[in-house]
């Protein structure tokens, strides 16, 4: 007779498991990093390319904080939206894949419990994170004289 202990059996059970988790997770937050960098290219380059309309706004009264404002609320309704999208997309799968498994046999009892706290916690540092990439364009854009933005080049 050999004598094993339950946790250690257990941990060898589990481990393949645990390690393809962290996979997924690792790839989630290349994703989030990417997708908030992305964002940050996007805005500098709006600003780039809408550089005779920041001018017009300028020529018409809008002083350089409001464009920098305007700028920043775009860039936060865009990821806002995409949170909200991804998020109810991403839960709506889980859900479906968990419905799916509970109708197998050994998994009746198979819930979808999500972290909402943790959750809440990811979602609000990429909204942070986001505004920040964001932000340098932004303050680039308010600086845009309107002389020089409305010369024809």
């Amino acid at each position: 007779m050999q004598a094993t202990a339950q946790s250690a059996a257990l941990h060898d059970a589990v481990s393949a498991s645990l390690t393809f988790q962290y996979l997924i997770l690792g790839f989630l937050g290349l994703g989030l990093v990417i997708g908030v960098a992305a964002l940050g290219v996007i805005s500098a380059r709006s600003v780039v390319e809408r550089r005779q309309q920041i001018g017009v706004l300028r020529a018409i009264g809008f002083q350089a904080r409001m464009v920098q404002m305007s700028f920043l609320v775009e860039s936060l309704i865009v990821t806002l939206v995409s949170v909200v999208v991804g998020s109810v997309l991403g839960l709506w799968v889980a859900f479906n894949v968990v419905q799916d498994s509970a109708g197998q046999p050994g998994y009746e009892n198979l819930a979808l419990v999500p972290p909402w706290s943790a959750l809440a916690v990811i979602l609000g540092v990429v909204v942070v994170c986001s505004v920040l990439a964001t932000w340098l364009p932004s303050v680039r854009a308010s600086r845009v004289y309107p002389a020089t933005a409305l010369r024809y080049e």
